[in-house]
């Protein structure tokens, strides 16, 4: 609640570009508070790493193998339906011919097969 008053007291004072009150209300907050510290600072707060998302989808979709398709272009839905992403068309006859390409959405790489000349 005194945060809360604080802060707003802050944004009137701001507002008003009076910064002998924004000095006065800074002050009766550390007296409060102990210390300002700012979004910015480096400082550690001590429930910092609870609960931070870890994930370790880029190892899981390097362990996918390459999808190899016979033909110039690979068509990724990422699994379909409402689970999926919009439909990619990935050509596969670049400049590096049978390197693998990447699904910008998923990471799903494909390439073409090796004696593969695609259908017209």
């Amino acid at each position: 609640m005194m945060l809360r008053q604080c802060s707003r007291a802050l944004v009137r004072a701001s507002s008003r570009q009076s910064a002998s009150a924004t000095q006065r209300i800074s002050k009766a907050f550390i007296q409060t508070h102990g210390k300002a510290s700012l979004i910015y600072d480096n400082i550690e707060t001590p429930f910092e790493d609870i609960n931070r998302h870890r994930s370790d989808a880029e190892l899981r979709i390097a362990a996918v193998p390459v999808v190899e398709v016979d033909g110039h272009v690979a068509v990724c839905d990422g699994g379909g339906g409402a689970l999926g992403h919009p439909v990619e068309y990935i050509q596969l006859d670049t400049v590096k011919h049978f390197e693998p390409q990447t699904c910008k959405y998923c990471g799903l790489r494909y390439k073409m097969k090796a004696g593969s000349h695609g259908h017209h």
